[in-house]
């Protein structure tokens, strides 16, 4: 150090200069920061992981929550729906109508097809849900 000054400068300081004094509580303040910020890196570091955890348990039970109330409404949709169906299809057979059964069968296939639809639908959406967490 003496020597940089001594060449940039052209001025000769001794050991015992102020100059030098303040050089060398610069760098251990310098120091002392370096160790003061790695720390306070490190605790940040561990507080964001702990929220990404907390984060990642909270967004799982409420994908998990949306899965099972979709399943549920499915189902209870396809229930509503087939039972609505099965009343057409019984009042149809007891009109005894030709082509009245003919439509009702038609409606049943619909029907069937809408169900088979509908679990489809119900099994992308739980495996879109699952790939978003992974």
């Amino acid at each position: 150090l003496i020597e940089r000054i001594a060449s940039e400068h052209g001025i000769v300081l001794s050991q015992d200069d102020p100059v030098l004094m303040m050089h060398t509580l610069n760098e251990v303040l310098l120091e002392q920061n370096e160790k003061a910020h790695a720390e306070l890196l490190s605790n940040y570091q561990a507080i964001l992981e702990e929220n990404f955890n907390r984060w990642c348990e909270y967004s799982t039970k409420k994908s998990n929550a949306l899965i099972n109330s979709s399943i549920s409404n499915a189902q209870l949709t396809r229930d509503q729906f087939l039972e609505s169906c099965i009343q057409l299809i019984d009042e149809r057979i007891k009109s005894g109508e030709g082509q009245e059964i003919y439509e009702l069968t038609r409606i049943s296939r619909q029907a069937a097809i809408m169900n088979l639809f509908a679990a489809a639908l119900v099994l992308v959406s739980a495996v879109l849900i699952l790939v978003i967490l992974s």
